[in-house]
């Protein structure tokens, strides 16, 4: 019995806590790549690489949750661009395809500095929210779904020991000792 409640608890814990966990990972998935990005781009704007930008560009948008990113200098010059990406007024004023719009596109911008601490250029990253959503939540529910059958198992199991061990209780028969 102990074994089922702890089990359903570990069920509601990983139901409440999972769909917080889920709103997060856009934020933290958008904020790692854009540290990673912004320390290799400063390094390539700094040296003027451009082909350089324009590799970590491509390899940034391998994540299927990215899909577009654009790096700027510090006067909002592109340096770099991927295929796919908007302009920052087209990403912001005009009204998105319904394909795009469907997964909740969400742009995260951050700094470019160099070792000094100047302002050397920008990173922008649009975040496909929905799918990150979707996947986390699938996985979520399959979690979900095997701690309830540990559960029903744990039930199971309690319930066949107990009627399994019911001939050795206290009340089910008396050992006498017999006199030698």
């Amino acid at each position: 019995m102990v074994l089922l409640i702890v089990t359903l608890n570990i069920w509601a814990s990983i139901n409440f806590n999972g769909q917080t966990l889920i709103n997060e990972n856009a934020q933290v998935l958008a904020d790692n790549i854009l540290v990673q990005s912004s320390h290799s781009a400063a390094h390539y704007i700094e040296n003027n690489d451009i082909e350089a930008l324009n590799t970590v560009t491509e390899s940034v948008l391998k994540s299927k949750y990215i899909v577009e990113m654009v790096v700027y200098d510090n006067r909002g010059v592109v340096l770099s661009r991927s295929e796919n990406a908007l302009s920052t007024k087209d990403r912001f004023l005009n009204p998105l395809n319904d394909k795009l719009a469907n997964m909740s596109p969400k742009p995260y911008v951050t700094d470019v500095t160099n070792e000094l601490g100047e302002l050397i250029g920008f990173v922008r990253i649009t975040v496909m929210s929905k799918a990150l959503q979707q996947d986390a939540t699938l996985f979520v529910h399959t979690i979900s779904k095997t701690t309830l059958l540990m559960a029903l198992l744990a039930g199971m199991i309690g319930y066949l020991l107990t009627i399994g061990l019911r001939p050795f209780s206290a009340n089910s028969y008396i050992v006498r000792d017999t006199p030698d």
